[in-house]
């Protein structure tokens, strides 16, 4: 029931052509800076996450998570921060590790399946700040890190979440790691991977003596990539292995706060089994959203209130849900 394909998104030209909106939401879209307060997070591994809190003495509190070598202050993280002020709630943009401007301390990176770091950040802020309400909202990696921990946690979920919202998350990874090695999809490999190199030239020192660096820097693909790296330093048996033990489609069955999964239907990062329309049609508290149009954490072109379409959406989702 909570399936919803055909919704009022309708992108002004040239915003429907995927890449534009893709492109210049995340490179060129001017979003004034909020004003925050930098937390460090020590970890329990020793190492370290920087949050950052914009605060207007709300009782709620919306958790953000950026995507892949994304950080807090990214056009689409303070976008999102405004409109969840525009509905009286106070804001935490998490810098996963090593994504705050400062090394982190480990070799070990963040990844997909990140929970356990997402659930430091919940116990974190319920100590420290006493909110009355948490909202949890992850954009693409990031996202699929939201709706995994809202699966896993089920019914044994904190009492204070009330509403997980993934946006342009890539819940089956090994669908998006195939839809990324696509030509299509060259130029944004290219990126993310030239951003992820410099990382593990900061760290080379570190690497163990039986990981190529050669190799690592050579890596063409999330497939070399994840294999290589992401799966070996986080406890993981292949990029196979990492895949399929940190997608979130597995468990959003599960959830049982009201969540929200918004993935447009041209979005190239995606491949088909992100769309987990079944899931949702059989479930009360799975909400599916699948435009035609947005691209990857794109949606502009059709504003609403001086938000992008998705920030509106997911300001009236969460006005609905608490």
């Amino acid at each position: 029931m909570p399936y919803i394909q055909s919704l009022d998104f309708k992108p002004k030209w040239p915003y429907g052509y995927t890449h534009f909106n893709t492109i210049t939401t995340a490179q060129w879209r001017n979003v004034s800076p909020l004003q925050f307060a930098r937390h460090r997070l020590e970890l329990q591994d020793g190492d370290f996450m920087d949050l950052d809190l914009s605060t207007q003495n709300n009782s709620t509190v919306a958790i953000i998570l950026h995507g892949l070598e994304g950080d807090a202050k990214r056009p689409y993280m303070l976008g999102m921060g405004k409109a969840m002020q525009s509905i009286e709630m106070d804001t935490l943009h998490v810098n996963l590790r090593g994504c705050s401007g400062e090394p982190n301390r480990l070799l070990k990176s963040y990844h997909s399946g990140s929970t356990d770091d997402l659930q430091a950040v919940i116990d974190y802020v319920i100590s420290a700040f006493h909110y009355q309400r948490i909202v949890l909202i992850g954009f693409s990696l990031g996202g699929n890190i939201v709706l995994k921990y809202t699966g896993e946690q089920a019914t044994d979920i904190h009492p204070d979440i009330k509403a997980a919202i993934g946006i342009s998350a890539p819940v089956d990874l090994t669908s998006c790691a195939n839809a990324m090695g696509q030509r299509k999809n060259f130029l944004y490999m290219r990126r993310f991977l030239n951003n992820l190199r410099v990382k593990i030239d900061i760290k080379k020192d570190m690497l163990p003596s039986d990981m190529d660096y050669e190799q690592l820097m050579s890596a063409k693909n999330f497939h070399e990539f994840d294999h290589w790296f992401t799966a070996r330093v986080n406890g993981f048996d292949s990029a196979a292995h990492y895949w399929e033990t940190c997608s979130s489609k597995p468990v959003l069955s599960q959830v049982a706060i009201p969540t929200l999964l918004l993935n447009a239907q041209d979005d190239t990062f995606l491949g088909a089994d992100c769309y987990p329309a079944d899931i949702a049609q059989d479930h009360t508290l799975f909400h599916f959203m699948a435009p035609q149009y947005g691209g990857h954490v794109g949606f502009s072109g059709d504003n609403r209130q001086g938000m992008l379409w998705s920030e509106h959406t997911v300001a009236q989702f969460i006005q609905k849900q608490i």
